[in-house]
Formats: C-alpha cells, structure tokens, sequence
C-alpha cells in the first residue's frame, strides 16, 4: 500500500517514520529500510533540522503545488542547506497535492525547470489519493543503491551506515525520540565522532557512553546487550 505508519513519537520539528521496500535486480534482490526524518518546513529550527539531516543517505523536498512559495523554497532555501550538511546525498523534488491541481500546473512548471537546473530528477504525487507515493520512495532508494555499488572500498560510507543503525536503535530503546536525540548529540560529541567521516575507534567510544547511560534507566543486562548489538553493526560495516 502507499501508505506507512509512524513508528516513532512525532515530536517538535522533526517525525521518524519506517518503510521497507524490496528491489528486484538482475542479479540479486535488495531489502532496504527507509528510516525517514520529516524535518517539516519549519525554517526557524536550524539546529534541529540539521541533527535530522546528519548522517541521511537521500534527501527528498517536498513542495506543495497549490502553494508557489514553497516550490521557490525548494531551490532557494532547502537544497543549499541540504547540500551545506549532505553535499554527496542523491537528492530528488516531489510535487504534492496533485489531486487538487495538475502537474502542468504554475508552480508544476516552475518545479520541472529546478529539476531540469539541478539535474535532479522531480516526481509528482498526492498523499492523500496514493499517486505516487510507492514510485517517489522507490526512485530515491534506487539512487541511494546505485550510489553505495558506486562507493569505493573502505569508504567512511559504510561506518556512516553504522552510526545511523546505532542513533536509530538508541531512540528506539530509549523510546523519547526527542531527549534522545540530545543524549545522543552530547555523547557523540564526547567520544569526538565526525558525522561526515565517522571512525570505528570513535563509534566505540560512543557506544560505551551510551551504554553506560542505558544502564541507569534499563539495567546492566540490557544495556549489555544493546552495547553488544550495536558492536555487530560496526563490525559489519565493510
């Protein structure tokens, strides 16, 4: 279906949704996660939405048709801030409400020509029908697959994977999105992790800052097992 359920608290600037797809490929069949961070469209939270940007592998703006001003947002305020946090992330336009105006429409037009300026690609949808919905998130998790077989080996990319695996289960384990996003932004910046070029060395660091944190409000056991889940996910990074 096109459609997907929150499976995070919806808090203040940022909401945290999952959606899984399957890619069918000539020689293989890929299972990817999307971990989605709607930083709204709120300009005022710079702070937030860059902590909801960090680390992302894809970048979707969204712009609302029947509303000109945001499809001028999206080349003028949204891509360079995504571009000043996420410079090598695929990036793609998505024109909602096509339900309420067509995609030939003003401001459809005008949303084609930033595409066809940036090279990226523009995919017109309508949350509430479905239109869409499927196709949009398909064409960016096809460019985030193509851009991992085109990575390098022994690229932080990999690392950088992990690091978003292990913010994604804290918050889950913490289970309050929003003051776990802010232990999480301390403890980082105590064990000296770099959101662009993470290392393994300071994702461990991290990983025992966390841990000791979980072990007040979860107990040692679980804490034990949760440092020990999230050591698999960096030694799987390759």
């Amino acid at each position: 279906m096109d459609v997907f359920e929150d499976k995070y608290i919806a808090t203040v600037g940022t909401k945290v949704t999952k959606r899984d797809i399957e890619f069918k490929y000539p020689d293989k069949t890929v299972y990817l996660t999307l971990m989605m961070w709607d930083i709204l469209g709120q300009k005022d939270y710079k702070k937030m939405r860059t902590q909801g940007m960090s680390g992302s592998h894809g970048i979707i703006i969204v712009s609302d048709l029947t509303r000109p001003e945001t499809v001028k947002s999206a080349e003028e305020f949204w891509l360079p801030e995504a571009w000043e946090v996420l410079e090598a992330a695929p990036v793609i336009f998505v024109g909602n409400k096509t339900d309420l105006v067509g995609e030939s429409c003003p401001a459809g037009m005008e949303l084609k020509a930033i595409g066809h300026r940036a090279e990226m690609p523009v995919v017109f949808c309508s949350a509430k029908t479905g239109q869409n919905v499927e196709a949009m998130f398909r064409q960016i998790g096809n460019m985030m697959i193509s851009k991992e077989k085109r990575a390098p080996e022994g690229e932080s990319g990999s690392l950088a994977q992990a690091l978003d695996e292990i913010v994604s289960d804290f918050c889950e384990q913490y289970g309050d999105t929003a003051r776990a996003m802010e232990i999480i932004e301390r403890e980082l910046a105590k064990a000296r992790v770099s959101i662009q070029m993470p290392t393994k060395e300071s994702l461990l660091n991290a990983i025992e800052y966390l841990s000791d944190i979980e072990r007040d409000f979860h107990g040692r056991d679980v804490s034990e097992v949760n440092k020990l889940r999230r050591w698999r996910m960096i030694d799987e990074a390759k």
